[in-house]
């Protein structure tokens, strides 16, 4: 008889943490997700920035060595290597209502885990409190290789945001913590790449070309 064993993407502690067993629990079906009752969800009100379980076709999905960062003018949000639950494009729409394409990729380190700036820029926009799909997030305007480039990191934890509208960043600069808020289903970023500052392109794929020793 053969058994396959899977880790959900949320069961990842951030680095540094100790590793916890995990209690045996139900299968859980593919539109179906559990959180503790004192936890809410607020109404959709952003549909492309919603995490679900992991409908994603990138080989690197649900892996913690997804990528390996390196010091240099541009890196990867993290120090190391998370998993990746769902990719950059068209998906099967995670939530009656949800967009069915997707404009970042979702990233799985465990909540709490501190996010860094990719390359040094400007802070453009922001929020500081739990509103709207993206929940508290920021973003950030880069010029790289002559291009306008804006990174965005949303569903961070309300009260850590380390950063201000206007302020220069340097790359590795940390702006906030992971966190599970806006449309977001379980703690995790929500990373995208805009060229021109307005195009979403794939980020793992951006990054992947442009992060190299």
């Amino acid at each position: 008889m053969a058994f396959s064993l899977s880790v959900p993407a949320l069961a990842i502690a951030p680095a540094g943490q100790p590793w916890h067993a995990a209690a045996a629990a139900p299968a859980l079906d593919g539109q179906t997700v559990s959180v503790p009752a004192e936890v809410t969800i607020s109404p959709l009100a952003h549909e492309d920035y919603v995490s679900a379980r992991a409908r994603t076709s990138g080989s690197y999905a649900q892996m913690a060595a997804t990528f390996t960062n390196y010091s240099g003018p541009i890196q990867w949000p993290f120090r190391a290597g998370v998993p990746i639950s769902t990719d950059f494009g068209p998906r099967i729409p995670p939530c009656f209502g949800c967009s069915s394409f997707h404009k970042g990729i979702d990233m799985n380190p465990g909540n709490g885990s501190p996010i860094q700036a990719i390359s040094t820029g400007v802070v453009g926009e922001l929020s500081r409190v739990d509103n709207g799909g993206l929940g508290v997030y920021v973003t950030i305007d880069h010029n790289i290789d002559g291009q306008r480039v804006t990174s965005v990191y949303a569903h961070m934890q309300p009260g850590s945001v380390t950063v201000s509208e206007g302020q220069s960043v340097d790359v590795g600069d940390i702006l906030g913590m992971v966190g599970n808020t806006g449309q977001s289903t379980g703690p995790h970023l929500h990373f995208e790449i805009l060229l021109d500052g307005t195009t979403p392109t794939d980020p793992y794929a951006w990054l992947s070309e442009r992060v190299i020793p």
